[in-house]
């Protein structure tokens, strides 16, 4: 998957911090919304490999690995749902009423919630969504 992010400093030779849109925020196609209002965007911070020499302020194409993107992201809009029904549909099963049925899938949901919450710890603490600027964009 590959997203245009800013250069905000070089911490190394080749490591550089960047400002990465949200993907959901912007369509990066600049003619049609009237220029980049980055500022105003949601953004995201990271590390990325800087192989290609890319300056403080620059505007560069940098990449993530997409399938171990979309697992994380299936985790992430999937494990909520699939807990949600499957917690309504046990309690179902073992005869529970509907009000108790409705219990237990919302407290499958709020574990769910704490997964996800636990996955995004271990994601910043690992570093495992890895960044590489693959080349500067250009006028």
């Amino acid at each position: 998957m590959t997203q245009v992010a800013q250069v905000k400093r070089i911490l190394s030779p080749e490591l550089a911090e960047i400002a990465v849109v949200r993907q959901g925020a912007c369509s990066h196609n600049c003619s049609d919304c009237g220029g980049c209002m980055t500022a105003a965007q949601p953004t995201v911070t990271a590390r990325a490999e800087n192989r290609v020499g890319a300056r403080e302020g620059e505007l560069v194409v940098v990449e993530t690995a997409s399938a171990q993107l979309l697992g994380m992201m299936a985790f992430v809009y999937l494990l909520p749902m699939v807990l949600l029904i499957g917690g309504y549909i046990a309690a179902q099963a073992a005869g529970l009423t509907v009000g108790w049925c409705i219990l237990v899938g919302l407290a499958a949901f709020a574990v769910s919630i704490l997964l996800i919450v636990a996955l995004d710890r271990w994601i910043k603490r690992t570093k495992r969504i890895q960044f590489k600027i693959t080349s500067v964009q250009y006028g």
